[in-house]
């Protein structure tokens, strides 16, 4: 406990020393010392011995007149110390995640996802660097976010421009910075018995929305939710079947009418449930039906959630398996959806599952304009 303690002092006390108020900060994080330096080196083309340079445990800070340069230690290895190094400054101007040669995308989302639970940096806001032989970024690489050396060169000096540090992100080309108090509505779309109420349990982490085994439809109302789940305010909105043709014509637009007015004031994200071991007649044309309820553009603000993801498990099946064999309706949903899809098990408490929903409900908003 005393180690603990001492350290986040000492974090404390290296904020103090090293963040003066004209300087723009550069965190570098990731795996291996010598690639967070290479950023460094080949930025600056220069060596670091003639920069100022700072230490405290595995932190090092290089200084310019302009920039600070913050490498982390390896988060294998250091996740303590780099969760008390942002314990008390949770955004710096630049948050860098360096990868070795010959990564793969799963590595970087693996890399990603960790980054985001120890340093509670939103995952739109971590910028890997590319080893220095690629001098583009493929398409296939979508949706991480990537520099080059020449993208990154070209930042930086930007950054190193700015009369005066921020502690939030700069704006970048198709990433408008969100603030704190945004809020975005999550709205739980699907037949009765997928699991929608019991999913928004689990992105609540509490139970909120009534939800059992029964041969009747449970959820009759739209009910809403709200809690702050990786920094970001969220409205979960449990909905009725709306895909039910039995359901008579008032009460659905009764039921759509209220989700719009709850989604009013705030971006919204449509997240359509669907259950992993079956796929029914009535959703073979599900974003029709949701086309006509929330307009054309529907599918560009949807995440497919598929519950009961042990089922997959229990017949030794990766849902990129399940995927890659299902219907050719079902594939055309979810290219249609630009292969936003998600593996929920409402069973099991593991929070992974949330932040890879979070994750592709932060791809939705920093891809698309919202017209209130």
């Amino acid at each position: 406990m005393w180690i603990r303690k001492s350290l986040s002092a000492d974090c404390a006390a290296l904020h103090q020393r090293t963040m003066p108020d004209n300087k723009s900060s550069v965190v570098i994080l990731g795996n291996g010392k010598f690639l967070k330096e290479a950023v460094i080196t080949n930025f600056l083309e220069k060596d670091l011995s003639s920069l100022t340079k700072r230490e405290i445990d595995a932190t090092t800070v290089y200084e310019t007149n302009e920039l600070e340069f913050i490498c982390t230690p390896d988060v294998k290895t250091s996740c303590e110390e780099i969760k008390a190094l942002f314990s008390k400054k949770q955004c710096y101007d630049m948050h860098l995640v360096v990868v070795e040669k010959g990564f793969s995308l799963q590595d970087v989302w693996d890399l990603i996802v960790d980054l985001n639970k120890t340093t509670g940096v939103e995952t739109e806001n971590l910028f890997v660097v590319l080893p220095r032989q690629h001098k583009q970024v493929p398409e296939s690489y979508f949706p991480f976010k990537f520099y080059t050396f020449d993208q990154l060169e070209s930042k930086l000096s930007e950054l190193g421009k700015k009369p005066t540090a921020s502690s939030s992100m700069p704006t970048v080309e198709g990433n408008k910075g969100r603030h704190p108090d945004t809020k975005v509505n999550l709205v739980l779309l699907g037949m009765a018995g997928t699991g929608k109420s019991a999913s928004g349990n689990t992105i609540i982490r509490k139970k909120v929305f009534e939800s059992k085994v029964s041969s009747n439809p449970v959820t009759k109302e739209c009910w809403k939710e709200e809690a702050q789940i990786n920094c970001l305010n969220v409205r979960v909105i449990d909905t009725p079947d709306l895909f039910d043709d039995e359901i008579a014509k008032a009460a659905k637009e009764k039921h759509v009418k209220k989700c719009k007015e709850l989604c009013e004031s705030d971006p919204c994200v449509f997240v359509l449930v669907m259950h992993v071991s079956r796929f029914t007649d009535g959703e073979r044309d599900v974003l029709k039906k949701l086309e006509k309820m929330f307009g054309e553009e529907v599918s560009k603000q949807t995440v497919l959630l598929f519950t009961r993801g042990n089922d997959l498990r229990q017949s030794d099946m990766s849902f990129k398996d399940f995927l890659d064999d299902c219907q050719d309706k079902l594939k055309e949903i979810v290219a249609k959806c630009d292969n936003r899809c998600v593996l929920f098990e409402n069973s099991n408490s593991d929070s992974d599952q949330v932040d890879k929903l979070m994750n592709m409900v932060n791809l939705v908003l920093k891809n698309k304009t919202f017209s209130q």
